[in-house]
């Protein structure tokens, strides 16, 4: 005998999302009735904020417009579905833009900004539609980065020594310009960079009478023989590595001071690899919680490794070491986090798919796709979310390829 729409409602009204997402599927009644429980409730948001981890929804919803209360039902189909990343659909799609030496690659909503050789940034729609070229100077394009600044839509265009911050559809003249920059990280409206002699700087871009204005809220210096390896905003927090010493402040802090210490340090302790192995360490900062060595040889006959540095806050860490030659087809040459799946590009055009429920029980072997985009190696990788799909935006020096996973339809 059929249970009363009512008792259903008091049911599915408890039930977590996974158990939602399969109610729908029942028949076309139960489907109504979670979608009316879903007008009439924040249900998809509980379970969003439920299941989900803090670290991971942070990034989604960057993605989406809070103003939507349906965005919450598509992020957990979104990141449910990519639990089982051998069960998502991938489709391959090269980009018919023709750029010549690409070197980075950015995408923001409806915009795409591809840097390259020649110090061009050419800007697209979604559809590959040229919109805006700009060029500042004849230098490399090292990285772009598209972020808000007072409902302001800017670009930031890094080279060899120097930032230049434009809006969007700025007259390409005036413009800000930080010189003798190092490194540099970007989140939000807030930017940290590196100048020679060690001083580290983390500002926020503010628009005065339609004038850019960047205030100070925090610097320190780093004095030698140690130096700042690479830097990471990351929803508040500024996370250091120097040498092989973690260092975070909270930038997006009430009681943030200049020259204020840090609120947290950790000593690293890196494994031991071979001397022949370790010609090149590269330090990636992926999160506030994750880095990623990666131990480099000049000579290719050698093993090749990454090892995965798990920041439990404080001094406490923990850590793994994989052999990605026994494993991957080729060297790691991009790396991707977002949200729960790590994209591992590699030297030979191919990459990997990993779902990461938990960085402890991480192994490099279980990758749960492999798809081979060329035979040139991959450069960068960046991720678009709609409701129904993600977008791998995948690069290397002559290619932009997008490779699209389909969401379940529940």
């Amino acid at each position: 005998m059929a249970l009363p729409p009512e008792i259903v409602e008091k049911i599915l009204i408890n039930c977590d999302g996974r158990t939602l997402l399969a109610a729908r599927r029942v028949c076309r009644q139960w489907r109504t009735l979670v979608e009316y429980l879903s007008k009439k409730t924040a249900l998809w948001e509980w379970c969003c904020l439920e299941e989900i981890p803090k670290k991971e929804l942070t990034q989604y919803l960057i993605h989406y417009n809070r103003d939507d209360p349906s965005i919450w039902f598509f992020i957990y189909k979104n990141w449910m579905t990519w639990q089982n990343i051998a069960e998502v659909e991938f489709e391959i799609v090269l980009s018919p833009a023709e750029i010549p030496r690409i070197t980075c690659i950015d995408v923001f909503e409806e915009f795409i900004a591809v840097g390259s050789e020649d110090g061009r940034v050419r800007i697209y729609d979604e559809y590959w539609k040229p919109l805006i070229m700009t060029r500042h100077q004849a230098e490399k394009v090292a990285k772009v980065t598209f972020f808000y600044s007072d409902s302001i839509l800017k670009i930031v265009t890094a080279y060899p020594k120097a930032l230049i911050v434009d809006d969007l559809y700025g007259d390409g003249y005036n413009h800000l310009i930080i010189e003798d920059v190092m490194s540099h990280s970007i989140y939000k409206d807030y930017i940290c960079y590196q100048k020679h002699g060690g001083r580290l700087t983390v500002e926020k871009l503010t628009n005065a009478n339609n004038d850019r204005l960047l205030e100070e809220t925090w610097f320190a210096r780093v004095y030698s023989p140690k130096n700042i390896t690479c830097i990471n905003m990351w929803n508040g927090v500024c996370t250091v590595l120097v040498s092989n010493e973690v260092r975070k402040v909270d930038y997006d802090s009430k009681n943030i001071l200049p020259a204020s210490i840090y609120t947290e340090k950790c000593l690293l302790n890196f494994s031991s690899i071979p001397n022949s192995v370790t010609s090149q360490q590269i330090p990636l900062i992926l999160r506030d919680d994750i880095i990623i060595v990666l131990y480099k040889s000049e000579n290719s006959v050698d093993k090749e490794y990454m090892e995965v540095i798990m920041l439990e806050g404080g001094a406490k860490y923990s850590k793994k070491l994989f052999n990605t030659t026994e494993v991957l087809d080729g060297t790691i040459t991009c790396i991707c986090l977002y949200g729960n799946t790590l994209v591992l590009g590699v030297d030979r055009g191919i990459v990997y798919f990993y779902h990461v429920p938990s960085w402890k029980h991480f192994t490099i072997k279980e990758y749960g796709k492999k798809i081979i985009i060329g035979k040139h190696p991959i450069t960068n990788i960046v991720v678009r979310e709609t409701k129904q799909q993600r977008k791998f935006y995948i690069t290397s020096s002559f290619n932009i390829h997008e490779v699209i996973g389909f969401c379940s339809s529940f």
